[in-house]
């Protein structure tokens, strides 16, 4: 052993080297654009099975993002909370949607936005109050409601087939036989029926029915052509009584003022004569009487 080597100082010093190194590969392996994420929340009311936090978030199908918290909504029962970091240069839109996403053929899931309408206004979020995407079912659960869906109606049409074989086993007995039978003896009894009375009808009397009818249809038809051109006629002879019945109430209107003004003095003169006859009615009817003497006359 050599005494001047101090052992304590090689060991910090390697120490020392580790540390470093550790450092150098902590600020090369570090990402920088983890501290310049903004934070956004969504909610999926799916399971979120295969979906682990650092999780990839892409929008459009490029990775913008990671899955930061997955928790359970506290707020809402049945509903997952999905914390997610995402680039600060992403458009989020308030017309933005979140769904969950199958990564291959391996199980794991990952979060897929897709962008809004192009004029909608851009989500304001912050770290203390982040912004909310809205979000939709993935495309298996999709899938797996519409195979519910479909062999909900294979069910029902299954129920149908049940229903009508029964109704067939139902025909197929013999008093259900008899009854059919029973029905064609019948329409059989009445086509012959319908069949002896058209052969009783006289062949001449449906041939004079059917002229008579041919005839009354054409007369209908040549009445109906002449019709627009009478009620055309109506409406000028209609027209022209209405315009000399004017012409006449005008002319009795001008003749009835002209005689109005005419009786005017007519009717003064006979008030005159009225209050004159009323005033002397006694002289017309006994004379003057009997006039008294003057002076120097004698009766």
């Amino acid at each position: 052993m050599n005494p001047r080597i101090n052992y304590t100082l090689v060991g910090a010093f390697v120490l020392l080297l580790v540390l470093a190194g550790v450092a150098m590969l902590a600020l090369m392996t570090r990402d920088d654009r983890q501290t310049q994420r903004q934070t956004y929340i969504t909610y999926f009311s799916e399971s979120v099975a295969g979906l682990n936090e650092r999780a990839s978030v892409r929008f459009l199908g490029v990775p913008v993002g990671v899955v930061e918290h997955i928790a359970l909504d506290r707020a809402q029962e049945g509903r997952v909370r999905l914390e997610l970091r995402i680039d600060p240069d992403v458009p989020i839109r308030e017309g933005s949607v979140a769904s969950l996403q199958n990564q291959g053929i391996t199980g794991l899931l990952y979060v897929e936005i897709r962008s809004g309408v192009i004029d909608s206004p851009l989500l304001e979020t912050s770290d203390k109050e982040p912004a909310v995407i809205q979000s939709q079912s993935s495309r298996l659960l999709q899938i797996t409601e519409a195979l519910n869906e479909t062999l909900d109606r294979f069910n029902k049409l299954s129920e149908n087939l049940n229903q009508l074989s029964d109704q067939l086993k139902q025909l197929s007995d013999e008093h259900m036989r008899a009854q059919l039978s029973d029905m064609m003896v019948s329409i059989a009894s009445l086509s012959q029926t319908a069949e002896q009375q058209l052969s009783q009808l006289d062949p001449q009397a449906w041939d004079e029915l059917i002229r008579s009818m041919t005839r009354l249809s054409e007369s209908l038809a040549q009445q109906s052509q002449s019709f627009p051109d009478e009620l055309e006629a109506f409406r000028e002879l209609f027209a022209d009584t209405l315009g000399e019945t004017n012409r006449q109430l005008g002319a009795m209107s001008r003749d009835g003022q002209v005689l109005a003004r005419e009786l005017v003095p007519v009717l003064r003169e006979t008030r005159v004569l009225t209050e004159t006859l009323v005033r002397d009615g006694d002289i017309l009817i006994r004379g003057p009487g009997q006039i008294p003497a003057g002076p120097g006359e004698q009766k």
